[in-house]
């Protein structure tokens, strides 16, 4: 019968050994998939609020899948109330039927992004006229008969309109902007025109909206405040929404040929999720692809009138797609040298498992266990150890703050695989039965001088294809440059542990002129074991390295942030509106608090002849004094020949402009990002070249020169004369609503949660590099002890184990930072951070890395020392033990 034990016997054997290491090791595996899970979930979270952000930019009236078509609701009662009062529920009952039919086809993906449908019929817009022949402004109303109008508005004076009575004046109201620019008082009565003939209006309420940012308001843009017609030399005209009882719609049929019957399903940008934003896409577009039908009154009869949904929402989310994926490359380029470091540790963890079984594996092997059986029970007990613990905490995390399951399942496989993995290859270098020490040494050195090689060039090969491969318009780095940071902190880590014996021996040739059992015992604990230093070391460079990474990636973004949005601006304080006339010019030169004023005309439909056919691009005009007093921009507007951007000068090639076939010389070319609006593809010219051309600009900005602490109340005069009309905007407004964009907010974030896991692991490894350096230091304390040396010496002497490799590790790492910036910035398109049009210059943020970097180090040298105080006491304890027992 055979001695061998099974390997059953084997995994329960090591299993019991050594229960304090186990539980190092089920500890370490739950704190780096807790952690993982965490980080996970919390850049998925980011991610997610960079597309709501995204989404929800958009206006309602835009976002929201809807359709318009003539036609008035045919009145009838449905399957239930839909939650309107009784009255209007007789009347659109059906109808809402219909649209949640159509809602409910809707995938589970799409499903949830969308709210309860809503629907409304508008009237085109006719002059409403004072029956009695008295003065008015020039007023337009569109009549809107809206279902939900209770739940969207209070009642400020009078009431809500009543039942429509055949032979008496419609009641309407308005909201009381709407109401002042009609001049429309209420009780008075106001006659208005349709093609199908003329109705008569009574105005019996003012209304006020509830919420003004409801997506209903964006659906009538009239409704809050009326749009202002310019009439040049006459009065201006004024259109604003009128809303009539929508029960009684069926009493307004016979103007179906007026009618506009709207409907949509309102979407909510706080329901997207990052990760399911193709599925969602493919779901939306699905669902506006599928045909319904709707019943409607028409001037021709009543049918099943045909309804396609659509909205801007699944183009919108495709389109912040590079943005989401450069995030998503970015906290992965971050996170891949973390989690090399937080492998490294829990190797380390695993080596001291195995050490403190190093007795029973002798045994094993003395009772006939072969190598590959004890490896891989090694492999098994350690991975299940580690399962353990990892799979707990990710599934409390998970359940906690959730994150996606697929990275949650391959972090736990992958942390109980590599545990398995480095107990198998620590037991079979440890313990391999058969080898002198000699050779095993030898082995570890060519092993070692392999890996060496290995890594550095896996680096080297990693930053030449970057190079080699710059970004694309939109894309993110590539899987390399991803992996990039891992492999230069492990080639930092190489060469880290290559000077340290520099270093020491430097520190030793000084040690020689002094005196003292530290300064002479001190270099000779440095580096005692090699394979024990390499954890911290890595941990730190791994610090370090990110630090200085994620420091010069922030001033990179921040940098072309600030750079793009003062491009763009190019004024203290900027107007924009569809059109702006002499007097609109006047009004703001005279405003309080301006010093000049530039006007910058536009005309976005010329052609070019490019040498790969015509073209259209946008002429700017402005006047070159004006826009020299009136912009903070560096471009200088030519007298003759034109600024042309580097679009169009690409295009060219070389061959000269010809605008309608007028030759105009090129003064420079430009970036894209310029002061003068939103175009790629532009020329700016001075008045006096426009007129050789045939352009016909209209005035649509204003660049506004105010002094710093006048420019907050320049726009809020301007806002409050322009509201409405145009939009005004400051440079600080802009700059801080970009600095806190959530694409810079997650890479911010991100950054610091990356520097704080490098920290914490580079603690916990030099603690753990400590702690299995106890049996050797056991023996060296006792001597010390026994020969009368004082004990504060030990705590130097610990010191000096792991000190001078960390030293080496800092400008290591910080190197390697410096290194990977340009590389990193140059392997993805940063524009879709920055909104600009050109890659932002590379910034590596000195000084922010140089004081991350400091606080790094204080917080590693207190973990460090509190690490060493317990070596010493630990090792201290030992050694009065070792001299009791040995005399």
């Amino acid at each position: 019968m055979s001695r061998r034990p099974s390997h059953g016997r084997i995994v329960r054997a090591i299993l019991a050994e050594a229960p304090g290491a186990s539980i190092v090791v089920v500890l370490l595996a739950a704190l780096l998939a807790g952690g993982a899970a965490g980080a996970s979930a919390w850049a998925s979270a980011a991610r997610s609020e960079v597309l709501r952000s995204a989404v929800e930019a958009s206006p309602p009236s835009q976002r929201d899948l809807g359709d318009a078509t003539r036609g008035v609701p045919v009145s009838r009662t449905g399957r239930t109330d839909h939650g309107l009062t009784r009255e209007v529920a007789a009347a659109w009952g059906a109808t809402f039927d219909a649209l949640d039919a159509m809602a409910a086809g809707a995938e589970p993906a799409a499903a949830r992004v969308l709210r309860a449908p809503h629907a409304v019929v508008r009237f085109d817009q006719a002059p409403a006229v004072p029956s009695d022949g008295s003065a008015a402004p020039d007023s337009r109303i569109i009549l809107s008969a809206d279902p939900l109008l209770d739940r969207l508005v209070d009642v400020v004076d009078g009431e809500l309109p009543g039942p429509i009575v055949e032979g008496e004046p419609i009641p309407v109201a308005l909201t009381e902007p709407v109401a002042t620019a009609f001049g429309w008082r209420l009780g008075e009565v106001r006659s208005a025109h349709y093609s199908t003939g003329d109705v008569e209006l009574r105005l019996v309420g003012l209304l006020r909206a509830r919420d003004p940012d409801a997506g209903e308001w964006s659906h009538v843009g009239v409704a809050l405040q009326p749009e202002v017609i310019d009439n040049f030399n006459q009065p201006p005209t004024f259109v604003g929404a009128g809303y009539v009882d929508a029960a009684s719609i069926s009493e307004l049929e016979w103007l179906a040929a007026a009618s506009r019957f709207e409907a949509w399903l309102p979407v909510d940008p706080a329901a997207f999720e990052a990760d399911a934003a193709a599925e969602t896409v493919a779901a939306l577009r699905r669902l506006e692809s599928t045909p319904h039908t709707l019943p409607l009154v028409t001037d021709w009869g009543t049918w099943d009138v045909d309804i396609s949904l659509g909205g801007t929402t699944p183009g919108i989310v495709t389109a912040t797609g590079p943005l989401l994926a450069g995030v998503s490359a970015l906290h992965g380029t971050l996170a891949s040298g973390v989690a090399l470091a937080g492998g490294a540790v829990l190797a380390l963890a695993v080596r001291a498992l195995v050490a403190r079984r190093r007795s029973l594996l002798r045994l094993l092997a003395a009772r006939g266990a072969s190598d590959g059986a004890r490896a891989g029970a090694l492999a098994l007990a350690t991975g299940m150890l580690a399962l353990l613990g990892a799979a707990g905490a990710a599934a409390a995390v998970s359940g906690t703050v959730g994150g996606p399951p697929a990275t949650l399942a391959l972090v736990v496989a992958g942390i109980a695989a590599l545990a398995a993995a480095s107990a198998a290859l620590d037991g079979a270098l440890l313990e391999r039965a058969g080898p002198r020490p000699d050779d095993a040494d030898r082995r570890r050195s060519r092993i070692r001088g392999a890996l060496d090689a290995g890594i550095a060039l896996l680096a080297v090969a990693a930053a030449v294809l970057v190079v080699l491969a710059p970004a694309k318009d939109g894309a993110p780095p590539p899987p390399t440059a991803v992996l990039l940071p891992a492999l230069v902190a492990a080639a930092g880590c190489v060469l880290a542990l290559r000077l340290v014996p520099l270093l020491v021996r430097a520190l030793e040739a000084g040690a020689r002129r002094t005196r003292g059992l530290v300064s002479l015992l001190g270099p000779a604990r440095a580096g005692r074991d090699a394979t024990t230093g390499i954890v911290p070391v890595l941990a730190l460079v791994t610090a370090v390295t990110i630090s200085v990474l994620g420091a010069g990636l922030l001033a990179t973004v921040q940098t072309g942030v600030d750079d793009a949005a003062r491009a763009q601006v190019g004024a203290a304080v900027r107007l924009d509106a569809r059109y702006l006339d002499a007097d609109d010019v006047a009004v703001v030169a005279g405003t309080a608090g301006v010093g000049s004023v530039a006007a910058v005309a536009s005309d976005p439909d010329i052609t070019v002849e490019f040498p790969d056919g015509d073209g259209r691009i946008t002429v700017y005009v402005a006047d070159p004094a004006d826009f020299a007093r009136s912009s903070t921009s560096e471009l200088v507007i030519p007298d003759a020949g034109a600024l042309v951007s580097e679009t169009v000068a690409t295009r060219l090639a070389g061959e000269p402009l010809a605008v309608d076939g007028v030759d105009v010389a090129v003064a420079a070319v430009v970036p894209d990002d310029g002061p003068f609006g939103r175009a790629s593809a532009w020329i700016a010219v001075s008045p006096a070249t426009a007129a050789g051309l045939d352009v016909d600009a209209d005035t649509r900005a204003l660049l506004i020169d105010a002094a710093p602490t006048e420019k907050d109340g320049v726009r809020a005069a301007l806002a409050e004369r322009f509201a409405g009309n145009g939009t005004v905007r400051t440079i600080d407004q802009v700059l801080a609503d970009r600095r806190d964009a959530p694409a810079v907010r997650a890479l911010v974030t991100g950054t610091a949660i990356a520097v704080a896991a490098s920290a914490v692991l580079t603690v916990l490894a030099a603690v753990l590099a400590l702690t299995s350096g106890a049996a050797g230091r056991t023996r060296v304390f006792g001597l010390l002890r026994a020969l009368g040396a004082r004990s504060r010496a030990e705590y130097a002497l610990v010191l000096w184990e792991l000190l001078p490799a960390l030293a080496v590790a800092v400008p290591v790492g910080a190197a390697a930072g410096l290194a990977l910036v340009p590389l990193v910035v140059r392997a993805g398109d940063l524009t879709v951070f920055t909104r600009g049009a050109v890659q932002p210059a590379i910034e590596l943020g000195i000084g922010t890395s140089a004081a991350v970097v400091a606080a790094l180090v204080a917080v590693v040298l207190v973990g460090v020392l509190l690490a060493a105080a317990l070596a010493r006491r630990s090792g201290a304890s030992r050694a009065v033990r070792t001299v009791d027992e040995e005399g």
